[in-house]
């Protein structure tokens, strides 16, 4: 039997998944957590094989949480369950030590393939699916020193004038390394930028 624990702040998701995955004979779940403090206190005291875990949690968000994990409770194997695309955090995560990465808009199906694989010893990624790929992983994302500039002004709620002024370059300039920015990370909005721009 698997045992496994599912941390996100959204009850619909976390019953969803209780619902669905309770359907299954060799999964169990045993227990919930709402944000990142409330996983850390459960996952100590409960016994859990695999861990879904959002990205986006209150009080600790779900990449802080991995680092605190794999050196607290080693043996339970992470996977990443965000509404974000693998390509903004997937290889972040896995060099921090998620096993797994499935998106919210994954099939329920997808999600049960992802509990089996990592809980065998496999790795569930679609962008780096084995060990092998790690240096991979590890340098998905090259960024200049120019374009971190940008994503960290962008990250503080800057204006693109602002960024502008403080810079020295055009208004037309800041547009040009956003969108380039937003195509290299796959983001879809400033907010996937921000949220990137905390992992680096």
């Amino acid at each position: 039997m698997i045992k496994v624990l599912i941390a996100d702040d959204h009850a619909v998701v976390r019953k969803g998944l209780k619902l669905y995955l309770g359907l299954e004979e060799n999964i169990e779940i045993v227990g919930e957590a709402i944000d990142g403090e409330d996983l850390m206190n459960k996952i100590k005291t409960e016994a859990v094989d695999v861990l879904l875990l959002d990205i986006d949690m209150p009080k600790m968000n779900g990449i802080t949480a991995i680092r605190h994990l794999v050196s607290e409770v080693p043996d339970v194997k992470i996977i990443i369950l965000s509404m974000h695309a693998e390509e903004i955090y997937g290889a972040t995560s896995y060099k921090f030590g998620a096993r797994g990465y499935v998106s919210k808009d994954a099939d329920p199906a997808v999600v049960i393939s992802a509990i089996n694989a990592v809980h065998n010893g496999g790795i569930f990624y679609s962008t780096n699916p084995t060990v092998k790929n790690k240096r991979e992983a590890e340098s998905a994302v090259k960024l200049s020193k120019r374009e971190i500039e940008v994503l960290k002004l962008i990250s503080a709620g800057r204006s693109n004038k602002d960024i502008s002024e403080e810079l020295r370059i055009s208004d037309k300039t800041v547009s040009t390394y956003k969108q380039r920015l937003m195509s290299k990370l796959g983001a879809k909005s400033v907010v996937d930028l921000i949220n990137y721009s905390k992992q680096v």
